[in-house]
């Protein structure tokens, strides 16, 4: 196996900075945010509780976490088609890889 281009790689990943690691985490909250705004939107709603439930939590290393709550496998079920997750997942896929290539982008112009 022949690899090209690692050392320049690895010379630009050293290069990576607090503000590109923001930016980084910038775009994940946002994507977070997008796939958890939707979802409260299709949940299945009787008083709100549920929808409410729906929040995203920051993880240690920039990402984010979206909880859909504690009811969320009991609307599902377990082998459910997950009538409000997969939807919201899927109607912003291009927007949040579109915000990700975005970041990547912006990453490797920074460190250039």
């Amino acid at each position: 196996m022949k690899k090209s281009g690692f050392d320049r790689t690895q010379r630009m990943l050293r290069k990576i900075t607090p503000e590109i690691e923001a930016k980084f985490a910038t775009a994940n909250r946002e994507n977070a945010d997008q796939i958890a705004d939707l979802a409260r939107v299709l949940i299945p709603k009787r008083t709100g509780l549920s929808a409410a439930a729906i929040r995203t939590i920051p993880a240690d290393n920039g990402g984010q976490i979206v909880d859909f709550g504690k009811k969320a496998k009991v609307i599902e079920g377990k082998n459910a088609p997950r009538p409000f997750v997969n939807p919201a997942m899927k109607a912003t896929a291009k927007a949040r890889k579109a915000r990700n290539r975005k970041a990547i982008r912006d990453a490797v112009k920074a460190v250039k």
